[in-house]
C-alpha cells in the first residue's frame, strides 16, 4: 500500500511537472521574441536622434513604478532571492502576481534601455508558475523546490535554447542540493519545454564557427578566467552598493530621475549599453572577424567592459527589473574578445578568439553566479557543441575560485541587499 502512494505521488509530480515546464516555456519564449522585438525596434527608431537615448530609460522606470504602485499595490520584486526566501521558509509562497510583476517589468526595463536583461525576470516568473502548478495540483509542500525547480528549469530551457542550462541552473543555482526528485521534477519539465522548443526552432544569439582549441593557449585560458573573477567581483560589489546607496534614497521621483540621468547619460555616450546589448557583442564581434585591430575598437570594448556593470547596477538600483545573467555574458564575451585580439595584435600569440569569446562568457558568468557547470553548458551552447567543453570548465572553474577567493558572495547570497 506505502509503495502504491509512494509512486501515485511520484506520477502526480512528473505530471505537475511537465506542466509546469510546458506553461514556462511559453512564457519564456513570448517574453524572449517580444522584448528583441521592440528592444531593436527602439534602438533603431531612435538611433537617428541620439538625445533621446537621454529620455528614454526616464520612460521605463516611471511606467514601472506607477505599475508597481497602482497595479501591483507597492509589493515588492527580490528577485532571485525570494526564491530562496521561499525555499527556505516552508510556510512562504510565491505569490501569483510576480508572474505579471516580473515579466511587464522586465520587458519594460529593457526595452527602455535598461541595461540589464530578462534572465532573471523569466526565472523568477517561472518558479512562481512552478509553486503555482503545486498548489493548484494539490501536491504535498514537501515538493515546493521540486515544481519551483521545474518552473526554472523549463523557462531557461527554451530561453537559451538548451535542456542542460535549464537543469543545471535549477539544480546548481536554485536548488542548491542534489535528490531523485528534484532530478525527476525538472527533467521532466526541461524535457517538455525541450520538446516545445523543436516546434519553435529557437537560435542561440551567437553564432561562432568552433573547429577545435590550442593545449598552447592554457595559460592565456588562465590569465582570462582569473581577470574575469576580479570583475566578476567587481559587478558583483558594484550591484550591491549602487543598489544599497539607491535605497537609501527616500523620495522614489528623486531615485527615479537619478537612476535615468545616469542611464541615459552612459546610453547616450556609448549606445552598446542600450538594454541587454546582445546585439552589441554581435556587432563588435564581426567588427574584429572585417577589421584589424585598433586602438579606439579596443578603448571601445574596454569601456563596454567596465561600464555595463555600473550601467547595469543603477538600472537595478533605480526600480528596474533584471540580474547579472545578460550584463555576465556580454562583459565576458567582450573580455575574451579584447584579450584575444590584443595578444595576437601586439605579441602574436596566435589565439583563436571565437575561443576565447567563448570561455570569456563561461569566465564571468561562473565568477557572477558561482556556478561553473551552468556557465559551462551555456557556453557549450553558445559554441554550437563540446568541443570547448574543457578549456571553457578550466575557465569557469578558475573564474569562480578567483571570485569567491576574493569575495564570498553573490547578489543572491549576499543577505543585505536591498530589494529590487
Amino acid at each position: 500500500m506505502r509503495k502504491k502512494i509512494i509512486q501515485f505521488n511520484y506520477i502526480k509530480l512528473f505530471v505537475a511537472s511537465v506542466m509546469a515546464g510546458l506553461l514556462s516555456a511559453l512564457l519564456a519564449s513570448v517574453l524572449k521574441h517580444i522584448t528583441e522585438h521592440y528592444e531593436e525596434h527602439f534602438f533603431k527608431t531612435i538611433s537617428a536622434s541620439s538625445y533621446l537615448f537621454l529620455i528614454f530609460p526616464l520612460i521605463g522606470l516611471v511606467l514601472i513604478h506607477v505599475l508597481r504602485k497602482y497595479a501591483f499595490r507597492k509589493k515588492p520584486n527580490k528577485g532571485i532571492k525570494e526564491i530562496y526566501l521561499t525555499l527556505d521558509t516552508r510556510r512562504n509562497e510565491l505569490p501569483s502576481y510576480k508572474i505579471p510583476s516580473h515579466f511587464i517589468n522586465g520587458f519594460l526595463t529593457v526595452i527602455f534601455g535598461g541595461s540589464t536583461g530578462v534572465e532573471v525576470s523569466t526565472v523568477v516568473s517561472t518558479a512562481t508558475i512552478g509553486a503555482m502548478t503545486r498548489q493548484k495540483a494539490s501536491i504535498a509542500n514537501s515538493y515546493k523546490t521540486e515544481l519551483i525547480c521545474a518552473g526554472v528549469a523549463g523557462g531557461l530551457t527554451t530561453l537559451f535554447g538548451s535542456p542542460l542550462v535549464g537543469l543545471l541552473f535549477a539544480v546548481e543555482v536554485i536548488a542548491r542540493k542534489v535528490t531523485k526528485t528534484i532530478l525527476l521534477s525538472s527533467i521532466s519539465a526541461v524535457l517538455a519545454a525541450w520538446g516545445l522548443l523543436q516546434l519553435l526552432h529557437e537560435e542561440p544569439f551567437l553564432k561562432l564557427s568552433i573547429t577545435h582549441w590550442q593545449v598552447s593557449a592554457i595559460p592565456y585560458i588562465i590569465g582570462l578566467s582569473v581577470i574575469a573573477g576580479i570583475i566578476s567581483v567587481f559587478f558583483t560589489k558594484t550591484v550591491i552598493g549602487i543598489k544599497h546607496r539607491f535605497g537609501t534614497i527616500k523620495k522614489d521621483s528623486t531615485r527615479i530621475i537619478a537612476g535615468a540621468a545616469i542611464i541615459g547619460t552612459g546610453i547616450f555616450i556609448l549606445p552598446a549599453l542600450f538594454g541587454d546589448s546582445y546585439s552589441a557583442v554581435t556587432e563588435m564581434v564581426g567588427r574584429s572577424q572585417h577589421e584589424a585591430f585598433t586602438i579606439p575598437f579596443g578603448i571601445t570594448l574596454l569601456a563596454i567592459v567596465l561600464l555595463k556593470p555600473i550601467i547595469s547596477s543603477v538600472t537595478l538600483g533605480a526600480g528596474g527589473d533584471g540580474g547579472v545573467f545578460a550584463p555576465s555574458i556580454v562583459m565576458g564575451a567582450l573580455l575574451g574578445l579584447l584579450l584575444a585580439t590584443v595578444c595576437n595584435h601586439y605579441f602574436d600569440s596566435q589565439l583563436i578568439v571565437a575561443n576565447f569569446i567563448i570561455m570569456g562568457i563561461a569566465a564571468v558568468l561562473s565568477g557572477s553566479i558561482h556556478a561553473p557547470l551552468t556557465s559551462t553548458s551555456l557556453a557549450c551552447r553558445l559554441s554550437g557543441g563540446f568541443i570547448l567543453a574543457v578549456p571553457v570548465l578550466i575557465a569557469s572553474t578558475v573564474a569562480r575560485y578567483t571570485a569567491k577567493k576574493i569575495y564570498p558572495y553573490t547578489v543572491y547570497s549576499y543577505k543585505d541587499q536591498p530589494a529590487q
